[in-house]
């Protein structure tokens, strides 16, 4: 269990590393059981939600299902124990090392993002795709094979609207 010194070391950890990504926006994460408040911090790309982490610095990631699947099943990450049956995945730090596997599994949600809104030549042709996917290294090779397989659709996917 983390104590609230390693809670800090954590989550600053975690944002710290995750802000420099070009493109990543932070915001206030909103409780999803107190409206109005907020329960820690969100990280977003081309308005969509990489993941958060709250404020007892469980990590929660917005992965597709069949990406999901193999992180669970590399034990990587849980299924999210409120919603099993979508994308989401869980990770619970026992001690401040483990910002390493937060930051692996943000950084592998943000490289599946960013292919996305690449054709399949700028995604081959990518340095900072290139740069991230060497810095996911080897601990889940499929994982890290699915957010490389090419897109369907031979253009890059429309960014939302800007908000007001």
């Amino acid at each position: 269990m983390l104590s609230s010194n390693d809670r800090e070391q954590f989550a600053l950890t975690v944002m710290e590393e995750v802000r420099r990504w070009p493109g990543v926006e932070m915001r206030p994460h909103p409780s999803p059981t107190t409206p109005g408040e907020d329960d820690g911090i969100e990280f977003r790309l081309f308005g969509r939600q990489i993941g958060h982490v709250h404020g007892d610095c469980s990590v929660h990631l917005a992965f597709t299902k069949a990406l999901k699947a193999i992180v669970v099943g590399d034990r990587l990450a849980e299924p999210l124990s409120f919603a099993p049956t979508s994308g989401w995945a869980s990770f619970s730090p026992e001690t401040h090392a483990d910002s390493q596997r937060a930051v692996w599994l943000l950084r592998l949600n943000y490289v599946r993002l960013r292919h996305q809104r690449l054709t399949p030549l700028a995604a081959s042709t990518s340095e900072l795709i290139r740069t991230h996917l060497a810095a996911l290294g080897s601990v889940s090779p499929s994982s890290v094979a699915l957010v490389q397989r090419p897109p369907t659709r031979n253009t890059p996917r429309h960014l939302p609207a800007l908000e007001a």
